[in-house]
């Protein structure tokens, strides 16, 4: 775990509105086998909980983690209309 300032590439933080994670499912031996997942705000104590449960089990696709603790995108990651 590593602790940094916002990253603006990755994320889409609001300073003063909680705390922003990046997280990303790997290999024994570090490789990334899955895509970003971008975490926050974490506000309260019971938000880091449920990423902590999250992590636990694994980072599952089964609804566990509530929307709301998924961060938006940096700008530049979403597409634009034309």
């Amino acid at each position: 775990m590593v602790s940094t300032g916002c990253l603006t590439k990755l994320l889409h933080c609001r300073h003063g509105q909680g705390l922003y994670a990046a997280v990303q499912s790997c290999m024994v031996d570090r490789r990334p086998t899955g895509a970003v997942v971008r975490l926050g705000p974490l506000v309260t104590e019971a938000d880091a909980e449920a990423v902590g449960a999250w992590l636990l089990a694994g980072m599952p696709d089964d609804g566990t983690l509530p929307d709301r603790l998924r961060a938006a995108p940096a700008p530049q990651h979403v597409a634009h209309l034309n």
